[in-house]
């Protein structure tokens, strides 16, 4: 312990000593900087260079837009004596002259362990052995230089050390010698490469090979010598390359290989016993297949012990054969989703008594055998999702006895049994959504329903989750709230009542209310108990239900809320206060609460009368008035209104003003029923009368009606705007504006003129008589005639001839 508590206080000392500004070099042309590492800003000759490192951690050196740049300039590093680094990265920089390794001595480095050099250029006709020369403590090097299309046979001759090796380049052409001296390699990457074909000797030399990625390579044929004498090699990746077919003994040197993926290949078949000498593979990875594969060999993952994932995704595969995972009992995750199976044989599953996950999702399979899960007793979880299930028998998931997570969404499921789950004893989360799922089979009787069938929940309990929404449900059954599940999803139905089920719950309350044994009351009770089953409805979600709110439901509802039962929706809330309360108040309500009730409301009726009058003599008198005001306008002139018009009015009297914006869509109305709309009310209309308004309200009409129009508008005030605008039209209204109805923006004395008249047209229609009686049926000619009068003609063009 004692060694522990030096060694990490040593390591703090360091952390510290690297922000120590004693650690910044003495040179005028960079500025340091950092908190956890030294940051320095160099100007090297006119190139701009950013260096940061942490001594005995790393150096980080990035050129910007450099194409030479002197090594021999760059500033020597201050690490208080610690002039080794585990990792050296040069980004963007060009190839020195020499080698890295005088570049590193001059900037103080005496050993790192890697070197990692990345530049965008071409730098196919630079890279050199003398590079690294000197470099023999070197483990791991990455090269990722685009447009190197050879690298020497000779290029790592003096890294004799080397275990870490990758070369990411866009057409390299590896030779068999280009490896030889590389004895101790264990991992090489080579991808993002234009290669045909490799020589069959290319990996023989490392011995010591234990990780191969060829990823992205261009790959399209493989010698079935390829793999000879990398006996040791573990994991191996072909993928993206344009395989499109495999020798059947290409693997068979490979009998310690764990790992294998094929990526995004173009297979249209698979030699049988391709993996017959690979009895250590663990994971096989098949996915993205850009060719059909339609079949898979027989016995493909059988016999392999120690295999333990398979994924064969998006191959279009259409049948699996029987036998394909035959005497490997030691696989704990299979996936065949997103394919196209139909048929899954009744065997396929029987070795599988250690498989925890099976993914089936997005295939076209249309129904389960009865004993196809028959050996899964350890299985957690199962995807069905996205397939053409119609029905699922009793006996099917009788054996998933550990089964946590089943997901059978989006398919064409109809029927359950009523004893799906009577074995399994987990907490499941169940999702059955978007199906066509009822489980009632009943009929409708007494402005309710009776059920004949049983639930498939019945005996399932402690659910995390039962998510039955978008289906075609009309009924509700008991255990969906008794069995303790936690949340319930039951939206998007077609269910009116929550607590009518096939035993007519809502009867039961009636009957028990009184006397303790409720729902409210057993649910309660077993909430207490130390039973694991018995617990309360956490989340409930119902939207999307044509839901009755009566009597039944407000007792189900409050019973819910007592239960701490969170809604995803409103639809807890939906019973009004009134309707509970009548729902218990029991003979109370009808003798003592409905009469005080309706005793209140008269007085309250009396006083809302009383207080009118008292209202209108005040304001009769004019000690208290607010005054009702609407304003008409065109939406061009909404700023007008808000900033200028509203706030003036405000401040000079009290007023309550309503907004009726003119909108374009109201164009096709007729005049008739735009003075309905904004003259005919019970208040003072002020128009902002603009050439918008103009425009956007008469646009079609004669010069003669627009004025009997606004002659017409006794209780309208029009307010001029002034504004530049070359409409003759407007202007001519503007001049022949009526002064006892009409205020000018423009003017000086502008609210002096407008108080005044909304006064006199408020007290006018208040108590002179204004507005116009009733029209009766005697009025129907008339009214027809101004129907046809102010119809709207056919639209012309306004002009000033028409002035």
């Amino acid at each position: 312990m004692g060694c522990v508590r030096v060694c990490t206080f040593l390591s703090l000392a360091l952390i510290l000593v690297a922000v120590d500004g004693s650690n910044c070099p003495l040179d005028g042309d960079c500025v340091c900087g950092g908190t956890h590492a030294v940051e320095l800003q160099c100007n090297v000759q006119g190139q701009k260079v950013k260096i940061s490192y942490m001594p005995n951690t790393y150096l980080f050196i990035r050129c910007e837009n450099s194409s030479s740049i002197e090594y021999d300039k760059f500033p020597k590093l201050r690490a208080n004596g610690i002039n080794t680094f585990q990792s050296v990265t040069f980004k963007d920089c060009p190839l020195p002259v020499s080698s890295f390794r005088n570049v590193l001595t001059n900037v103080g480095v005496s050993k790192t362990l890697s070197l990692i050099f990345q530049n965008a250029k071409n730098l196919s006709s630079e890279l050199d052995r003398k590079h690294f020369a000197g470099l023999q403590d070197l483990t791991k090097l990455l090269l990722s230089v685009n447009g190197v299309t050879n690298l020497p046979d000779n290029l790592f001759t003096d890294m004799h050390n080397l275990t870490w090796l990758n070369i990411r380049s866009n057409g390299v052409n590896l030779t068999e010698q280009l490896f030889k001296p590389l004895e101790k390699l264990e991992t090489l990457e080579i991808s993002h490469n234009h290669m045909t074909n490799i020589s069959a000797n290319l990996f023989s030399h490392l011995s010591f090979l234990r990780k191969l990625s060829l990823w992205q390579s261009n790959v399209t044929r493989f010698s079935k010598d390829l793999f000879t004498g990398v006996d040791v090699l573990e994991e191996l990746d072909l993928s993206s390359n344009g395989l499109n077919e495999l020798p059947p003994s290409i693997f068979n040197p490979l009998t310690k290989l764990k790992k294998l993926t094929l990526f995004s290949n173009k297979f249209s078949a698979l030699p049988p016993n391709l993996f017959g000498n690979n009895e250590r593979l663990d994971t096989v990875i098949i996915f993205n297949n850009d060719v059909k594969l339609q079949r898979l060999p027989r016995g493909l993952f059988s016999k392999l012990p120690n295999l333990k994932e398979v994924y064969v995704q998006r191959c279009e595969l259409e049948s699996i054969p029987h036998d394909v995972f035959a005497d490997s009992a030691g696989i704990t995750n299979i996936s065949l989703a997103y394919n196209e199976i139909e048929i899954l044989p009744e065997a396929i599953f029987n070795d599988q008594i250690n498989l925890l996950e099976l993914d089936l999702s997005h295939n076209k399979i249309r129904e389960l055998e009865p004993k196809l899960f028959s050996s899964l007793v350890k299985l957690e979880s199962l995807k069905l999702c996205h397939n053409f299930l119609q029905e699922i028998s009793g006996s099917t998931f009788s054996s998933l006895l550990s089964l946590i997570y089943l997901d059978v969404e989006e398919n064409r499921l109809k029927t359950i049994t009523s004893y799906l789950f009577s074995n399994n004893k987990q907490r499941m989360s169940i999702n059955m959504a978007h199906n066509s799922l009822s489980f009632d089979g009943g009929e409708a009787g007494n402005d309710s329903w009776v059920a004949r069938g049983v639930s498939p929940f019945a005996r399932t309990y402690n659910l995390r989750m039962l998510n039955l929404s978008y289906n075609e449900f009309r009924i509700t059954f008991d255990d969906w709230w008794l069995n303790g599940h936690e949340n319930l999803d039951i939206s998007h139905n077609h269910i009116s009542h929550l607590w009518v089920s096939n035993h007519s719950l809502f009867d039961r309350l009636n009957q028990s209310y009184r006397s303790n044994h409720s729902l409210l009351y057993r649910l309660k009770i077993k909430s207490k108990e130390k039973d694991h089953r018995q617990r309360c409805l956490k989340q409930l979600w119902m939207d999307n239900n044509p839901l009755v709110c009566d009597c039944r439901a407000s007792i189900f509802l409050n019973e819910l809320r007592e239960m701490d039962t969170k809604g995803a929706d409103s639809n807890l809330l939906n019973c009004k206060f009134m309707q509970t309360f009548y729902c218990d108040g029991h003979e109370l309500t009808y003798f003592l609460v409905l009469p005080m009730l309706i005793a209140l409301t008269l007085l309250g009726i009396i006083y809302l009368e009383l207080k009118e009058r008292w209202q209108a003599k005040l304001d009769f008198s004019g000690k208290y008035r607010q005054i009702e005001l609407t304003v008409s306008y065109s939406e061009k002139d909404e700023a007008f209104v808000l900033k200028e018009l509203l706030p003036g009015l405000r401040e000079r009297i009290n007023v309550n003003c309503n907004l009726r914006p003119l909108k374009p869509t109201r164009r096709n109305k007729t005049i008739v029923e735009h003075i309905k709309n904004y003259i005919k009310k019970e208040t003072v209309s002020i128009v902002v009368f603009s050439p918008n308004y103009l425009t956007e309200c008469y646009c079609d009409i004669e010069i003669r009606k627009i004025r009997r129009i606004m002659r017409k508008q006794r209780n309208n005030i029009d307010v001029f705007l002034d504004v530049i605008d070359d409409n003759s039209l407007y202007e001519y209204l503007k001049s022949v504006a009526n002064p006892m109805s009409s205020a000018f923006w423009s003017d000086s004395n502008f609210w002096d003129h407008l108080l005044p008249l909304i006064e006199e047209k408020q007290s006018l229609m208040k108590y002179a008589g204004v507005f116009p009686p009733r029209k009766t049926q005697k009025s129907k000619s008339k009214r027809s005639r101004i129907m046809k009068y102010t119809s709207r003609p056919a639209p012309v063009a306004v002009t000033h001839s028409q002035v």
